[in-house]
C-alpha cells in the first residue's frame, strides 16, 4: 500500500489500474474525465487530497458522483484555496455513500443544510466554508463528531446550528483564519452546543441578539469569543457554573454594554483577555476572589467602572489599557503581582504597594515622575517606559534591583529621554536598552556597571561602544571616539585616527574597520622604517599573531644579527604588531617602532634573500612555478616545501594566493599563508588572512545540482570592493587558467582597462575571438545528463546561473581586441545571452558567428550589418519564427538551426516539439547556403 502525488501527465495514470494506492494527492489542473473513470484507475483509495485539481467531467464540483464512486473513503482533504474555485454540492447525497468518512475538509460548499454529515457514525473531524445564505447543521443521535470548524462565507446571513446528540469536544465558528474579516451580520437563529464541549471559538458579526437561551456547558475549559455589530450576549451564557481555565473575548467597533454579571458565575477562572474597543461595562467586572491569575484588558478610557469591587489575590500578570490614574488603587489587593503592563492616558501620582512586581511596563503615557512607591521598590528587576513623556525618573537610586530598562521616548527623540544619572547607583543593572534616533553619546551611559549592556538600534556602534568602554581609554576619549564613530556610515569614511582608537579595536578583533587598521599600521611601519630602521643590533617584541612562524623568525635573528626578546622591557626596540594583538595599552608608539609584516619581509629580503630571490635562480623559479601551475596538488606541496627554503618572487604571488584559497588541505593553507606574509601591500594582506575560500564552489551541491562558475563569480563579485579590482582580476585569470571557467567575473565588466584587454587577449586565437572559452559555461554542458542538458536549452538564462549568483550576467566586447586583431569568427555559444552584446558592432567584418545554446528569441533588425557572414550558428535558442533577417546576409553559405525553437519543460524534444525550419523563399534564395535543421 502507498501514496501517490499527481502533478503531471495524469493521462498515463488514468490509462492504468493501481490497486497498491490507498493515499492520492491530486495538484494539478489537467482536466479529468469524470470521478467514476479516477475511482477506476484507483480503487482502495482511502485518503484523497485535493490542492489543485482541472475540470471533472466538465465541472469543478464534489457532488453525489464522488462520494458513490470512493463509497470506502475514511479522509478528504479538499483545500484548494490558493489555485481554483474546486466547490463541493452535498445535496441528494446518500448516507450510505458516507458511511466510511471520518475526516472531512472542504474549502467551499454551495449547500445551506448540511446536516447529512451531523449523523455518520464515523466522521469525527469536519471542517468546512459553506457559501450559501442560511446554514443548517442538526446533529443526530448516531454522530461521532469530536471536532468541527464551520467557517462562514461573505454570504450567510443566518445560522440555525443544534449539535446537543453529538459528542464535539472543539467548536470553531466563523472566520477561521486570523487574517480573514469577520464574516456578517449573521442572525443566530439556533445555537445549541453539545453537552461534552471542552473549546469554543466563535468570529462573526452580528447586528441581532444571540438566543436568549443560549448557555454554554460546564464542560468548557477555553473559550474565544471575536464579535463585530452590537448584538447583546445572554447574561447567562457561561453556564451556571463555569470553571473555565481560559477566555478570551474581542468586542470590535462601537457594540452593546456587556451584561451586568456576565461573569458573575465565575469561580475557576485562570486566564481572562477583555480586548474591547468602545464595550461599556455594567456593574462589576469580576466577582471578588476569582482565583485570576493573569488579566488583560483593553477598553475605552472611562467604560470601567466599579474598580474599587475588583479583588483578585491570585492575580500575578496584569496588562491594562483604558483605565484612569484614579483607577489603579484596587491592585492593593493583588499582592502577588510580578508583571504590570498599564497604558494611563493622564497624569497619575500613585501606584500600591505591590510586594512581588519584578517587572514594570508603562506605555504612551504622561507622569511628572515613576511613582513613590514604584521607586522605593528594591526587588524590580525590568522597567519599560514605552511612548511615555517623562521629564524625569525620579530618585531611583534605591532600586537596587533593576536589572533592565528599557525606554523608546515619543518619536524616538533622544532629547525626550529623562536623566539617567542614577544609573551609576545600579550595581545589578544588566541591561540599558534605549530605542532611539541616535545624536550623541550620553556620558551617563558609561557609568554602567561593569558588563552591563547598552542596547541602541545601532548594532555597530554598541559593539564599538562594548570595547572601548572596556578599554585603558579614559572616559572622555571613549566618548570623543564614539562621537566620531556616530558619522562614520561606512568603514571607508573613517578619518585618520590615533594608534590608540587601532590597537583597542585590532586587540578586540572587531573586524569592521580591518581595512583602515592595516592601512594606519602600515603608514606607522613605513614611518619607522625611515626614522628608525629594522636590522642587525635591533631587539624585536612579536605582539598578536604574526605572519611569521617563531622557528623562521630565530632563523633569520641569526642570519641578520637582530635578537627576539619574550617581554616587552625596555631592551625592545621595535613591535611587530600583528592580528589580535595583546596588552596594547603598553604599546607606546613613542617608545617602541611599531611594524608589520611587510617592513620584516623587505628587510629579510633585502639583508638576507634566499636563493629563489636571487637573479641567478631564474630557471629553478620557473620550475616552481609550473609546479604551482599543475593541477595536481601533490606538486603544489613539493613547490610550497622549496618555497619555504628558497624564498618567494613576485611572480609566485598570484599562483600561490590561488592555492591558498581552492585548496581544502588547511595545513596547505597554513603554509603558503606563511609564505605569503608580509608580502605586497596592505589589500592583498587583507585577503591573505581573511577566510573567503573557494574550495567548495566547483562541482554538484547537495541538490545534486552543478554550480558551474556561479558560485565562484558570486563570491568574488562580493569581494570586489575589500580586495580591490586588481587582485580580483588576476585571480579570475589564475582560477580560469587552472579550471577553465570562472573569468566571467572579468568578461562582465564593462570598463576596458589595460588589466582586463591584457587578460582577453588570451581568447584571441588566430583570427578568432572565443568568448565561448571564456565564459566556460561548456563545463557545466560537459559534466551535464541528457535531462539536464534539455534543461539548460530550456531556460539556460537560469539554469546555467545557478542560483541567480550571477546577475543579469551581461558582458561586453572590448572595442580595442577589434582594433588590435583581425576577427573573422566570433563565438558567443553558451554566455547567457538573450541579445546581442554590447561592443558587438565593432566586428561586422565577421565571416562566422555563433551564438548557440544561448535564449535568442529574436534578432534584431540591424543585424543585417555583418554582411560578409558566410556562417552563422543559431542551434538551441528560443526562436519562435525564422528571422526575416537573414533575407539580407547574401554571402550565407552555411546556417545552423538545430534546436533553435525552445524545447518543452516536460517533454522535451518529443511530439510537441516544433523545430525551426527555413522557409521555402529562404531555400530558394540560397541554393548555396548548407542549412541544418531538425529531422
Amino acid at each position: 500500500m502507498g501514496d501517490l502525488r499527481l502533478s503531471f501527465n495524469l493521462e498515463d495514470y488514468l490509462g492504468g489500474h493501481h490497486p497498491d494506492i490507498t493515499e492520492l494527492e491530486l495538484d494539478t489542473d489537467e482536466p479529468i474525465p469524470s470521478w467514476q473513470a479516477l475511482a477506476a484507475s484507483f480503487p482502495n483509495l482511502a485518503r484523497i487530497k485535493i490542492r489543485e485539481i482541472g475540470p471533472v467531467g466538465g465541472k469543478l464540483l464534489i457532488d453525489s458522483d464522488f462520494f458513490a464512486a470512493f463509497p470506502a473513503l475514511a479522509e478528504l482533504d479538499a483545500d484548494t484555496r490558493d489555485s481554483n474555485a474546486l466547490a463541493a454540492d452535498l445535496s441528494g447525497l446518500n448516507p450510505a455513500h458516507l458511511a466510511k468518512l471520518q475526516r472531512l475538509k472542504i474549502e467551499s460548499c454551495r449547500s445551506g443544510d448540511i446536516s447529512v454529515l451531523g449523523d455518520l457514525p464515523l466522521l469525527e473531524s469536519l471542517s468546512i466554508e459553506v457559501d450559501a445564505p442560511a446554514i443548517r447543521f442538526h446533529t443526530g443521535a448516531a454522530s461521532a463528531l469530536k471536532k468541527l470548524q464551520l467557517v462562514f462565507s461573505e454570504s450567510v446571513r443566518q445560522l440555525d446550528l443544534d449539535l446537543a446528540s453529538a459528542p464535539v469536544a472543539k467548536l470553531d465558528l466563523g472566520s477561521g483564519t486570523y487574517y480573514r474579516q469577520l464574516p456578517g451580520p449573521v442572525e443566530i437563529q439556533r445555537l445549541r452546543p453539545p453537552a461534552t464541549l471542552s473549546g469554543l471559538k466563535i468570529g462573526l458579526r452580528s447586528e441581532t441578539p444571540f438566543p436568549a437561551d443560549l448557555q454554554l456547558p460546564p464542560t468548557l475549559t477555553d473559550v474565544e469569543i471575536n464579535l463585530q455589530g452590537k448584538a447583546t450576549l445572554p447574561p447567562a451564557m457561561l453556564g451556571p457554573q463555569p470553571r473555565l481555565h481560559r477566555l478570551e473575548m474581542s468586542l470590535e467597533g462601537e457594540t452593546a454594554p456587556l451584561p451586568a454579571g456576565f461573569f458573575a458565575g465565575l469561580s475557576a477562572l485562570r486566564y481572562l483577555k477583555l480586548n474591547m474597543e468602545r464595550t461599556p461595562v455594567e456593574g462589576p467586572l469580576l466577582p471578588a476572589g476569582l482565583p485570576l491569575t493573569e488579566l488583560h484588558y483593553h477598553n475605552a478610557p472611562g467604560l470601567l467602572g466599579e474598580t474599587d469591587t475588583l479583588q483578585l489575590p491570585k492575580l500575578e500578570i496584569v496588562w491594562l489599557s483604558g483605565v484612569g490614574g484614579d483607577q489603579l488603587a484596587w491592585l492593593a489587593h493583588s499582592r502577588k503581582v510580578r508583571y504590570l503592563n498599564i497604558h494611563v492616558a493622564e497624569n497619575f501620582h500613585t501606584l500600591p504597594e505591590l510586594p512581588a512586581l519584578k517587572d514594570f511596563a508603562l506605555r504612551d503615557s504622561r507622569l511628572a515622575s515613576l511613582p513613590e512607591s514604584l521607586r522605593r521598590n528594591t526587588r524590580l528587576q525590568g522597567l519599560t517606559l514605552l511612548g511615555c513623556t517623562l521629564p524625569e525618573l525620579g530618585d531611583i537610586r534605591t532600586m537596587s534591583g533593576l536589572k533592565r530598562i528599557w525606554i523608546a521616548p515619543p518619536r524616538r527623540d533622544q532629547r525626550a529621554l529623562p536623566p539617567l544619572d542614577d544609573i551609576a547607583h545600579l550595581p545589578g543593572l544588566e541591561q540599558l536598552r534605549l530605542d532611539i534616533d541616535l545624536q550623541h553619546f550620553d556620558p551617563a551611559w558609561m557609568s554602567l556597571a561593569p558588563g552591563a549592556e547598552l542596547g541602541l538600534d545601532e548594532h555597530k556602534l554598541v559593539e564599538a561602544y562594548r570595547i572601548l568602554r572596556a578599554s585603558h581609554l579614559d572616559t572622555a576619549r571613549v566618548l570623543e571616539y564614539l562621537q566620531i564613530l556616530l558619522d562614520v556610515r561606512r568603514p571607508t569614511e573613517l578619518p585618520p585616527m590615533p594608534a590608540d582608537f587601532h590597537l583597542v579595536l585590532m586587540a578586540a578583533k572587531l573586524n569592521r574597520f580591518k581595512a583602515q587598521h592595516k592601512t594606519w599600521l602600515r603608514g606607522e611601519a613605513e614611518k619607522n622604517e625611515r626614522a628608525r630602521p629594522f636590522g642587525a643590533g635591533s631587539v624585536l617584541f612579536v605582539c598578536g599573531r604574526s605572519g611569521f612562524r617563531d622557528t623562521e623568525l630565530r632563523t633569520r635573528a641569526a642570519e641578520i644579527g637582530f635578537s627576539i626578546s619574550r617581554k616587552l622591557d625596555d631592551s625592545v626596540t621595535h613591535v611587530l604588531l600583528g592580528s589580535a594583538p595583546r596588552a596594547v595599552d603598553l604599546l607606546d608608539s613613542e617608545r617602541f617602532a611599531l611594524i608589520d609584516d611587510t617592513s620584516l619581509q623587505q628587510c629579510f629580503t633585502a639583508e638576507a634573500p634566499r636563493f629563489l630571490q636571487q637573479q641567478a635562480s631564474a630557471g629553478m623559479g620557473d620550475s616552481i612555478l609550473a609546479m604551482l601551475a599543475s593541477p595536481d596538488e601533490s606538486a603544489h606541496k613539493v613547490a610550497v616545501h622549496m618555497l619555504e627554503q628558497g624564498g618567494v618572487t613576485e611572480a609566485m604571488r598570484i599562483p600561490l594566493f590561488l592555492i591558498l584559497k581552492t585548496t581544502a588541505d588547511n595545513e596547505l593553507r597554513k603554509q603558503v599563508r606563511h609564505l605569503l606574509a608580509g608580502i605586497g601591500n596592505e589589500a592583498f594582506q587583507l585577503a591573505v588572512n581573511d577566510r573567503i575560500l573557494f574550495h567548495t564552489c566547483r562541482g554538484r551541491d547537495e541538490r545534486d545540482e552543478l554550480r558551474g562558475q556561479c558560485v565562484m563569480v558570486g563570491k568574488l563579485k562580493r569581494q570586489r570592493r575589500k580586495w580591490g579590482d586588481t587582485l580580483c582580476n588576476d585571480f579570475a585569470r589564475a582560477y580560469f587558467d587552472r579550471f577553465g571557467e570562472g573569468l566571467m567575473f572579468v568578461l562582465m565588466q564593462r570598463e576596458e582597462t589595460p588589466q582586463r584587454l591584457a587578460i582577453l587577449e588570451s581568447l584571441v586565437e588566430g583570427e578568432t575571438l572565443n568568448w565561448r572559452r571564456g565564459a566556460g559555461f561548456d563545463r557545466v554542458l560537459e559534466a551535464a545528463s541528457e535531462r539536464e542538458k534539455q534543461y539548460l536549452h530550456w531556460h539556460p538564462t537560469r539554469e546555467f546561473n545557478y542560483d541567480n549568483e550571477l546577475g543579469a550576467a551581461r558582458s561586453y566586447l572590448p572595442a580595442a581586441l577589434a582594433e588590435r586583431h583581425k576577427i573573422t569568427r566570433l563565438d558567443l555559444g553558451a554566455c547567457l545571452l538573450t541579445a546581442l552584446p554590447k561592443g558587438i558592432e565593432h566586428y561586422t567584418g565577421l565571416r562566422s558567428l555563433s551564438i548557440s545554446f544561448n535564449a535568442f528569441e529574436k534578432l534584431p533588425a540591424n543585424f543585417s550589418r555583418f554582411a560578409d557572414l558566410e556562417e552563422l550558428d543559431l542551434s538551441y535558442n528560443h526562436f519562435a519564427q525564422f528571422p526575416d533577417v537573414l533575407f539580407k546576409l547574401t554571402k550565407l553559405k552555411r546556417l545552423d538551426l538545430r534546436r533553435a525553437a525552445r524545447d518543452d519543460y516536460d517533454s522535451g524534444y518529443g511530439r510537441e516539439y516544433q523545430p525551426l525550419l527555413a522557409p521555402q523563399a529562404f531555400r530558394k534564395a540560397f541554393p548555396q547556403c548548407e542549412i541544418l535543421e531538425d529531422i
